[in-house]
C-alpha cells in the first residue's frame, strides 16, 4: 500500500496538490498585476518626458530670440511673473500628454499635473509632477487605489 501512495496511481489529486497549484496561481496573478501597474507608470513617465522635452524645445527657441534681441531679462521676467506665459505652458504641456496617452482610463487616472520653474544664474530648472492612481482589481475584489508620485526634472543653460 505504501508503494501505491508513493507513485500515486489512484488517479485523484491530494488537498496538498490543490493548494500549491492555487497558491501558484495567485503568485502569477499578483506578479501580472505588478508588471502591469509598473508598465503604466513607465508609459506615463515616458510621455511626460516627451513633453518635457517639447517644452525645453520652446524654453530653447524663446531664450535664443530674446538673447539675439537683448531683452533676455525681459524673458525671464515674463517666464517668473507673467502666469500667462507659465500657462501657456503648462497647458501646452498637458495637452501634448493626453495626446501621447490617455490620462483616465479603466486601469489608471492621472491627476494634479504640475509644471513649475525655477532659476538659477544661468539656467531655468523645470519641475514636472503628476499623480497616476491604479485602479486594483484582484480576484474579483476591487483592491485600495495605489497612488504613484511622478516627478520629472529638467534644466536649460541661458548663457551661450
Amino acid at each position: 500500500m505504501r508503494y501505491k501512495l508513493l507513485r500515486n496511481e489512484r488517479g485523484d489529486l491530494s488537498f496538498f496538490t490543490i493548494f500549491i497549484i492555487l497558491a501558484v496561481n495567485m503568485v502569477l496573478s499578483f506578479l501580472l498585476l505588478f508588471s502591469s501597474v509598473t508598465i503604466n507608470c513607465i508609459n506615463i513617465r515616458n510621455a511626460a518626458k516627451m513633453e518635457l522635452n517639447n517644452i525645453s524645445a520652446r524654453i530653447y527657441a524663446d531664450t535664443y530670440h530674446s538673447q539675439r534681441e537683448a531683452n533676455l531679462d525681459s524673458y525671464m521676467a515674463d517666464l517668473h511673473i507673467s502666469s500667462a506665459y507659465q500657462d501657456a505652458l503648462r497647458a501646452s504641456f498637458i495637452n501634448g500628454m493626453e495626446e501621447r496617452i490617455r490620462l483616465t482610463n479603466e486601469d489608471y487616472s492621472v491627476e494634479n499635473i504640475n509644471l513649475q520653474f525655477y532659476q538659477h544664474d544661468d539656467r531655468i530648472e523645470y519641475e514636472a509632477t503628476c499623480d497616476a492612481t491604479f485602479q486594483i482589481r484582484m480576484f474579483g475584489e476591487i483592491l485600495p487605489p495605489i497612488t504613484q508620485h511622478i516627478v520629472l526634472t529638467g534644466s536649460h543653460h541661458t548663457k551661450y
